[in-house]
């Protein structure tokens, strides 16, 4: 069981989660810069003790047709702040040895009670809010008694800080998305007729010419996206991975105007999603016919209540440029994707070092 601090400790928390959504977000400009960089602020300039672990984790490659790195990480010392503030994502490191501005900044934003907490808890922990200066912002804050205590927390946090910040994007990138609407006509005959959903912001353009045969679209141009839901009944078990790959391989041929997979550049493992078993697969789709290829991402599972194979599945053709942020877009909308009512709304995200 919770001790009462804990309890009281989560509800301020919720509380303070709460305020802050319902103000308004329209009153606040918009956060500059890319969602890959993250800012890491400390009352000095952050050292390479510290920033290593950090960078271990969180500079780490992410596959697409180039080069590209999941996140970008910028030391700043506290008093430069003023030049980065109205940026996206931040992460501030708070000793609570020393009031200095980070800790004030931390105070500010969070209130005195969850550092009251985390003093009286003496283990290190981290937590998010979001939006608090400028809208699709994100400041995570990694809390430890003293600053010599830092690299040990980066090491025992910096992965799920790391996932913190993905999930953060994925949330304010579908809020970006979905800014102009949504086409919930579509959304609600699907589910009406064939159980599932999924968000379509109204930048991407739907097409449910194949819906009977279980093959669902959607795509947006300049550059190109691409997004697919596909399912079959009768499924008994999860198949393997290397049936998956050829599944999305056969779809592609048929839907895609003779996509096909490149086998050499293609990987799949198992994993979850929401919950479920999952087939992954990251790989590189290529068609002949318009010389043209790019990264895709597929997630397969079944769906026990049904006997129901769905594979979901996004793609890029963005010739000449970065795709990670595209396929950033393209996973938040995939993971809007249910077979069921939808989730209650998470909970403040908070954790500590054990």
């Amino acid at each position: 069981m919770a001790r009462p601090n804990r309890v009281r400790f989560l509800l301020a928390l919720s509380l303070l989660h709460a305020g802050m959504i319902s103000v308004s977000c329209e009153r606040l400009m918009p956060a500059l810069g890319s969602y890959d960089e993250i800012h890491v602020i400390a009352d000095r300039r952050p050292s390479e003790e510290v920033m290593k672990p950090l960078r271990e984790t969180f500079e780490i490659p992410f596959e697409t047709v180039q080069e590209e790195t999941l996140f970008h990480l910028n030391p700043v010392a506290s008093k430069d702040l003023a030049e980065v503030d109205s940026r996206k994502n931040y992460l501030v490191l708070v000793d609570l040895s020393e009031r200095g501005p980070a800790f004030h900044l931390a105070q500010k934003t969070l209130g005195a009670a969850p550092l009251d907490e985390a003093g009286r808890s003496g283990k290190a922990s981290y937590l998010f809010v979001d939006n608090a200066i400028a809208r699709y912002q994100t400041h995570a804050f990694l809390i430890a008694e003293r600053a010599s205590a830092f690299p040990q927390a980066a090491r025992a946090n910096g992965r799920a800080i790391r996932d913190g910040f993905l999930q953060s994007n994925r949330r304010r990138i579908l809020e970006f998305l979905l800014f102009r609407g949504e086409n919930l006509t579509l959304a609600r005959t699907i589910h009406e007729r064939f159980g599932w959903t999924i968000q379509m912001p109204a930048p991407f353009e739907e097409s449910a010419e194949h819906v009977d045969a279980g093959f669902f679209s959607m795509k947006m141009d300049r550059p190109g996206r691409l997004l697919f839901v596909y399912w079959a009944d009768g499924c008994e078990n999860l198949p393997d991975t290397s049936r998956v790959v050829a599944l999305r391989d056969s779809l592609g041929m048929l839907y895609y105007d003779e996509d096909y997979v490149e086998r050499s550049r293609t990987t799949a493992f198992m994993g979850t999603f929401q919950g479920r078993p999952a087939v992954r697969v990251h790989g590189l789709w290529q068609n002949e016919k318009y010389t043209i290829g790019g990264p895709f991402r597929s997630i397969a599972f079944r769906d026990e209540n049904r006997g129901r194979l769905y594979l979901l599945d996004y793609a890029v053709y963005a010739p000449g440029i970065a795709k990670k942020y595209y396929l950033w877009e393209l996973e938040s909308v995939i993971e809007t994707f249910r077979t069921g009512s939808p989730p209650a709304a998470p909970s403040p995200r908070t954790g500590a070092a054990s």
